[in-house]
């Protein structure tokens, strides 16, 4: 199916349950026919993973885990970019890479406002005082009324910043390796698919959601599997969207 440069997404009217399914199917077929590559992938992924939970505990800074693991979910999907060639079988593809990196510096500045914004609320509820260890931290929201407040006001406002930034980079990122396009312009696409395809995207963004925490409470490692899985079924999603194929 031949598109513009600006054509919009159609409407997909299967169930969205069906079509997620299909999605990840897609994505794992790719997993399974390029293993090697898949593993290396979201094992180097991880081990830069790694590498940054040890820096922020060796400089006491364990605390900033929960916000920077919530934030990190914004800025994910420019992760998965190098994976876009290999599910869409077109090793010829060029990344935009200077509109690429735009719509990378506005997802980092969601994550850097929300990581403030939850800064702010921890010093609301709990006043002006150092942090202490994340098992610290960890321990006094999950056993204080205050810190079962702070986890439900913080999941709501972090849920705003997760839903924006999927919205803008769900498919603007494969676009920009697909199409000749500005980095505005597909975020406003990848917009206007998110919410015209609501019900699915919702769908969709609470599979990512999940996956992503699995792989996290794994200690990371989970991801090996799930980065490479979740961005081919990333580009199968962005395929059927605006191709019309998976």
């Amino acid at each position: 199916m031949t598109v513009s440069v600006y054509t919009k997404a159609q409407v997909i009217s299967d169930p969205p349950a069906r079509v997620v399914k299909r999605w990840l199917q897609a994505g794992w077929g790719d997993v399974k026919r390029n293993p090697g590559y898949s593993l290396l992938y979201g094992g180097s992924l991880v081990v830069l993973g790694w590498i940054c939970v040890a820096a922020l505990m060796l400089n006491d800074l364990g605390w900033v885990l929960l916000p920077l693991l919530a934030g990190g979910v914004l800025v994910g999907p420019l992760a998965t970019i190098g994976l876009y060639s290999v599910a869409s079988g077109k090793t010829g593809l060029r990344a935009a890479t200077g509109q690429i990196t735009l719509v990378g510096v506005i997802l980092m500045v969601f994550a850097l406002i929300w990581i403030r914004a939850a800064t702010v609320m921890f010093a609301i509820v709990y006043g002006l005082r150092p942090f202490s260890s994340f098992a610290d931290t960890l321990l006094l929201l999950i056993t204080t009324p205050s810190g079962w407040a702070l986890l439900i006001a913080g999941s709501f406002v972090g849920g705003l910043f997760a839903a924006l930034g999927f919205a803008v980079s769900a498919f603007s990122l494969p676009m920009l390796i697909d199409r000749k396009i500005d980095g505005f312009s597909a975020m406003g696409l990848s917009f206007n698919a998110t919410t015209h395809n609501f019900k699915l995207c919702l769908c969709w963004g609470a599979i990512i959601t999940l996956l992503t925490l699995v792989g996290i409470l794994s200690g990371l490692l989970g991801l090996v599997v799930v980065f490479p899985l979740l961005g081919y079924a990333t580009w199968h999603a962005y395929a059927e969207l605006f191709h019309g194929d998976a």
